[in-house]
């Protein structure tokens, strides 16, 4: 008897409530709108303004006239009309969740102009607040995450949106006819206006688990994806590319986030790192990320798959007073044909048919902390087991063992071709060099050559600390093994994919013992470029002191092999008188003195060691007044070394 009575007081109470609510519904839906209109205003900078709002059911909202302008900057959203169904209750914390949208008409703007971006005053925090104090990258991505799953609402039915991206004066257009999703499925399409292609998605996605998995496509074939060139200088497409989110959840101060993403016939260019377009096959990628206040994590529980190869990744980057950067990838062990064959085209084209017995696993750690940089980590390599080469198809890694046609390219054009081998006057077996010259060149460019496997850790060590002082490319840590696999085997354009191919080579050569290390030296001197169309010693020789390589003095062995940085420069380091110049006194007694301690010359030597030279060949004529000098400054970096 009481349970039905109170059974009874309850439904009244909620009848009462439910009157109360219509009643006045109309006067909490203005209240709400403002206050959401206040919170945009306080967090983002940005005004909301709505021409009309009304309820169209009993918690659907129908909205006209919807404009979102950041302060200063272009509309970045606008719409004719939305029909939303929201959480009321949300309203009354000022915050919008979305359950269920239908609209058309949507304009998307985004702009940026001179580095300054319409939507940068979303993600910033409010005025006032010090940013420092503020810094919580976990908490600043979950908010993020948060209101975009707020945001998307489970079902959808959009039609007519346009998205516009403009950089500078660069637009692109990009045209939804329609965006669906309800409890089953999320759909739709959209249109690459300017560059006429069309791509499909569909998927899952789910408002209360904060999860989705989407497939997006291409329907006209192979399609440039838009934006990317637009925003990163790459054009990239793929056949079919997955990208799901399963989960995220933040404990503590830690954030986690779990997915994964593969693509399947990805395809992309970008003339600094290749010079062809890169294709991948398929590759995959199951990630974890960390995330706390000051540091961002790439768990090493994460794989990722290159066709056949299979990846542990693990990165961390911590920004705080100090900053720490942190690389490890480790290759499961991969039968040595299916390694070779899953490596990207348009990256590794001299090896990829390679074939061999065997295995290949890579291993690479790098650690790097801002406050000593002089102390950074940094290994690299590739381990084998009964790893044997049976046919180096087309990069034919015997090449240099044999005479071989040399072809010199500057700028993509073909400027010299020339015989390595005994049907070249100028080419010269290394025992008939100057053992001057080639103590000077070694020392100058690679002192531990005879020693190494192909990469001399400590120098690619001191030029990582170089350039990360520098904030710039400002020194190299090439071998004389990577300079001679640079020169005879790929282009001398300075892209990511030649020094990743460079460095397979080189490791290829020198751990299969393809070429001894004295062939490879007698090559290199007589490729290697000591002035303006000079190449090998020979014709150096020659055109400097009108000499035989076997006849070069101590100073002109330190000469010649200082040319190397900066080749074409040779005449700039002269006075007109023929004189080098002063400062050049330097290096002179740097690379001497290393010679002595290790007795390459003598005491005797080193004592009547003087830093000039005679310059008596057809090179004389080409030194210029000093009128037309270039700096001093930018003369010394083409022979003091770093």
């Amino acid at each position: 008897m009481y349970k039905r009575k109170n059974r009874i007081y309850l439904y009244v109470i909620l009848i009462l409530l439910l009157l109360a609510f219509l009643a006045f519904r109309k006067n909490l839906l203005v209240w709400g709108i403002q206050k959401v209109i206040e919170k945009v205003k306080a967090d983002t900078e940005a005004t909301l303004t709505i021409g009309s709002a009304g309820f169209s059911g009993l918690t659907s909202v129908c909205l006209q006239d919807i404009e979102i302008v950041p302060s200063g900057g272009d509309t970045l959203f606008s719409a004719d009309s939305l029909d939303v169904r929201i959480s009321i209750w949300t309203l009354f914390v000022g915050t919008i969740r979305i359950k269920e949208i239908n609209g058309s008409g949507i304009r998307i703007n985004i702009s940026c102009k001179d580095n300054i971006c319409n939507y940068s005053g979303i993600l910033h925090p409010k005025k006032g607040v010090d940013k420092k104090s503020e810094k919580n990258y976990s908490r600043l991505i979950k908010g993020i995450l948060d209101k975009a799953f707020n945001l998307a609402p489970q079902k959808a039915m959009l039609k007519d949106i346009y998205l516009k991206l403009q950089r500078n004066d660069s637009i692109q257009m990009i045209y939804f006819p329609v965006v669906h999703s309800d409890e089953n499925s999320v759909n739709g399409s959209l249109n690459d206006i300017l560059n006429h292609t069309s791509w499909e998605w569909n998927g899952k996605f789910s408002q209360v688990k904060k999860s989705f998995m989407i497939n997006i496509f291409p329907i006209t074939g192979h399609s440039l994806l838009p934006f990317t060139k637009e925003l990163t200088g790459i054009s990239a497409g793929f056949d079919t590319l997955h990208l799901a989110l399963h989960d995220y959840n933040l404990s503590g101060s830690k954030l986690a986030l779990n997915g994964n993403v593969y693509v399947k016939s990805m395809f992309g260019f970008h003339e600094k790192i290749s010079d062809d377009t890169i294709r991948i096959p398929f590759a995959e990628f199951s990630f974890r990320f960390n995330v706390d206040k000051t540091s961002f994590e790439l768990d090493s529980s994460s794989v990722a798959k290159l066709d056949s190869i299979t990846f542990y990744p693990f990165v961390r980057y911590v920004s705080s007073d100090e900053m720490e950067y942190i690389l490890r990838i480790r290759s499961a062990s991969t039968l040595s044909n299916n390694f070779f064959s899953s490596l990207p085209a348009g990256i590794f084209d001299e090896v990829r048919d390679i074939k061999a017995n065997g295995t290949l696993a890579f291993n690479l750690l790098f650690d790097l902390k801002s406050s000593q940089p002089d102390s950074v980590v940094f290994e690299a390599g590739l381990q084998k087991d009964k790893f044997r080469l049976r046919n180096t198809g087309s990069s034919n890694l015997y090449k240099i063992n044999e005479e071989f046609t040399q072809n010199v390219y500057e700028k993509n054009r073909l400027v010299r071709t020339f015989s390595v081998g005994s049907t070249n006057p100028y080419y010269t077996p290394l025992e008939a060099v100057s053992p001057y010259f080639i103590n000077s060149l070694l020392t100058s460019e690679d002192g531990n050559f005879f020693t190494h496997n192909g990469f001399n850790e400590e120098a690619f060590r001191k030029s990582i600390v170089a350039n990360y002082k520098a904030g710039k490319f400002a020194r190299g840590g090439s071998t004389i093994s990577m300079q001679l696999v640079k020169n005879v085997f790929l282009t001398r354009k300075k892209t990511i994919a030649r020094k990743a191919e460079e460095a397979l080579l080189v490791w290829l050569i020198e751990n299969n013992r393809t070429s001894s290390k004295q062939r490879m030296l007698e090559v290199y001197v007589n490729i290697i470029e000591l002035g303006p169309s000079i190449y090998g010693i020979g014709e150096a020789a020659s055109f400097y002191f009108n000499k035989t390589p076997s006849e070069i003095s101590l100073p002109e062995g330190i000469f010649l092999a200082g040319l190397l940085p900066r080749p074409k420069w040779f005449k700039y380091n002269f006075d007109t008188l023929g004189n080098l110049k002063p400062y050049l006194a330097d290096y002179y007694k740097s690379v001497s003195s290393f010679m002595l301690r290790k007795n390459l010359i003598t005491q005797q030597e080193f004592d009547l060691l003087q830093p000039n030279v005679n310059i008596t060949g057809p090179a004389r004529e080409f030194i210029i007044p000093r009128d037309t000098l270039i700096p001093i400054e930018e003369l010394q970096k083409s022979f003091i070394r770093q």
